[in-house]
């Protein structure tokens, strides 16, 4: 009886291994050498000016979360740039096996803009991932992620838990969000495209139709949000990979049409504006053409 518990233990301990083992080739593994490909990219691009003026020295903006700083203590520049090209491709093929569309993703402008600028969008994407715990990460800059977390009763506790603590910690921050409501704003940030309060008449019937679903959620709530900058839409790059071909090209294009301001004045910010519409579109007609549900349509991206 002892030789035969001892042969039992044995073969499930070889089992198990074996099943660890093809985890860690098959899921981690990859991970580990994307982020290294990303980091030594790092090396080689110029850490932009958010990251040199500001998160380098220690320093953020007023409007940006005050446990910012606690979290980019530990990243150097090509780290971050580490994390962005992880957070894209995974999520990407979560949804997709081609790697066209994470391609796609990585060389839209959202995704360019904030590399070359040195900013933290990267780590928010990482956070969406990784909730409901990622919840500190994706609420970073909140104003697409944090719709994000309407998706699943879980992320809307670890959201609520979060903030609740952030304001013992910190204080009363989310004061600091009505900067942006104040008329000078828009005039020093020109590349500010919110459509608030007026994209609400839009965004609350899109969020009932987007219940349960992260991205369709962040892609009605771009026209709720008073704070968007075109680059912030990075967090909605990945889901290219759930659109039919022609909505994740056309979606591509509009992602560069904002760089029209250069020649067309600042009112061609607002291009960016055509993301909103075209994530949502893209996503939804294209889930509904599959003849997959919503639960089922997340069920097989997550288990792809």
């Amino acid at each position: 009886m002892s030789n035969l518990t001892k042969f039992i233990k044995r073969e499930l301990t070889y089992i198990r291994n074996k099943k660890y083992t093809g985890w860690i080739i098959d899921d981690v593994l990859p991970l580990i050498l994307i982020f290294i490909a990303f980091y030594i990219l790092g090396l080689f691009i110029p850490a932009g000016f958010d990251w040199i003026q500001y998160f380098s020295q220690g320093r953020v903006h007023p409007i940006w979360t005050p446990w910012t700083l606690d979290v980019v203590r530990f990243l150097n520049w090509p780290a971050v740039v580490g994390i962005t090209g992880v957070a894209m491709i995974y999520r990407s093929r979560r949804f997709s096996h081609s790697v066209l569309p994470a391609i796609l993703a990585i060389l839209s402008l959202p995704t360019l803009w904030v590399i070359f600028m040195g900013n933290l969008d990267g780590i928010v994407l990482l956070g969406i991932l990784l909730l409901p715990w990622g919840a500190p990460l994706a609420l970073m800059k909140p104003q697409i992620a944090a719709f994000a977390l309407l998706a699943k009763k879980n992320s809307i506790i670890a959201g609520l838990v979060w903030g609740a603590l952030s304001l013992l910690i910190w204080g009363l921050w989310p004061l600091n969000f009505l900067m942006v409501l104040n008329p000078g704003w828009k005039v020093e940030w020109i590349q500010d495209i919110s459509i608030f309060p007026w994209g609400l008449i839009l965004a609350l019937p899109l969020l009932w139709f987007s219940r349960g679903d992260e991205d369709l959620l962040m892609a009605a709530g771009s026209l709720a949000t008073p704070h968007l900058f075109p680059y912030h839409f990075i967090v909605l790059m990945p889901s290219l990979a759930r659109m039919k071909w022609p909505w994740a090209i056309a979606t591509w294009i509009i992602s560069w049409t904002p760089l029209l301001a250069n020649w067309l004045g600042p009112t061609a910010w607002h291009f960016g504006n055509l993301m909103s519409f075209l994530f949502w579109g893209g996503i939804y007609f294209s889930r509904k053409a599959s003849g997959q549900g919503r639960g089922n349509q997340l069920a097989a991206a997550v288990k792809s």
